[in-house]
């Protein structure tokens, strides 16, 4: 992700790299540290700690690192005011100074509606919109790629409501850190161009944004496949895990090829080409309905709480 910041970043300005860093060996923290310095970013490795999560929910594959983005205002120096906040599973394919410099125009928040979750009312958004005074048709943001005024989280205690949300609602919350920033800033976010964060591993979401983009555009198509600004890899199927033969999952290799880590592929497995299969013959398209009835039964089968290994509640 990082890599493709770097590659199409063509500004001049100095990039400082916030890194919420997790278990990122050291090792490999001077590895990607040196790498970026010499295309004139510096990594600032930040060390969130699992324990202020305690009593959020989790379920499924979902690690607690999910909730690391809500420790962003206490750990960004104060001088910090704006940033913008990039899920690792994305790669960014455009300059990153025209997604800083979007005006906030006095918002919390700036995102993209979520084409999967479009509405707080919609499956998998926030089922007690109702009890928090939110319209049912109100949009529900992903929070994937986001800018943020620092200093308002700051002020507002943005994290600190959220996670008191997560802990108060958490046998209902499904989308985790996402829902409680939903249910907290409803009517305080902006709304980016939705190709700031397209989602492509749900079938027909890429197709739409790609439309979208061109209607927005006035019709001018450039034979371009690049149409979206960021290709988001959300979901279980992401290109390193499992070998795929379509041409943006291959996007995410041309980054890392210009890594320290040139050259890796995940191994080629039978369930790896039993996946590619399954996506490149149409038939997810078809059965995509039994994927989020799948998801319900595990979160039912998995929910969790933080702080409670092995705990069902």
């Amino acid at each position: 992700m990082v890599q493709s910041v770097l590659s199409h970043h063509a500004s001049g300005r100095e990039i400082d790299v916030y890194v919420l860093a997790g278990r990122i060996e050291l090792s490999d923290r001077e590895r990607l540290a040196d790498s970026w310095r010499q295309q004139g970013a510096v990594a600032h490795w930040l060390d969130a700690r699992d324990s202020q999560f305690a009593g959020v929910p989790l379920w499924g594959r979902m690690p607690v690192t999910t909730y690391y983005k809500l420790a962003v205002a206490d750990l960004l120096p104060p001088e910090v005011s704006r940033a913008l906040w990039l899920d690792c599973d994305l790669i960014l394919l455009d300059d990153v100074s025209r997604l800083w410099d979007t005006d906030l125009g006095g918002h919390h928040v700036l995102a993209v509606q979520d084409r999967v979750v479009p509405c707080v009312s919609s499956p998998f958004g926030i089922r007690n919109w109702a009890e928090l005074g939110i319209e049912p048709r109100a949009k529900y943001f992903n929070a994937g790629v986001m800018v943020v005024d620092v200093d308002r989280w700051r002020a507002e205690r943005v994290p600190q409501r959220v996670i008191d949300y997560l802990r108060q609602h958490h046998r209902d919350v499904f989308f985790w850190d996402q829902e409680g920033l939903n249910a907290v800033l409803a009517g305080h976010w902006g709304e980016l161009d939705e190709r700031w964060n397209c989602n492509v591993t749900v079938p027909g979401v890429f197709e739409r944004t790609v439309a979208a983009g061109r209607e927005r555009d006035g019709g001018n198509d450039t034979g371009s496949d690049e149409w979206p600004w960021v290709l988001h890899y959300s979901g279980n199927l992401k290109p390193w895990l499992y070998p795929s033969r379509d041409p943006r999952r291959m996007r995410f290799f041309e980054y890392l090829d210009r890594t320290p880590w040139s050259g890796w592929r995940p191994r080629p497995t039978v369930v790896g080409y039993l996946v590619d299969f399954y996506e490149r013959s149409g038939l997810r398209g078809v059965v995509y309905p039994a994927e989020q009835l799948g998801m319900r039964l595990i979160r039912a089968l998995s929910h969790r709480v933080s702080g409670a290994p092995g705990q069902l509640a």
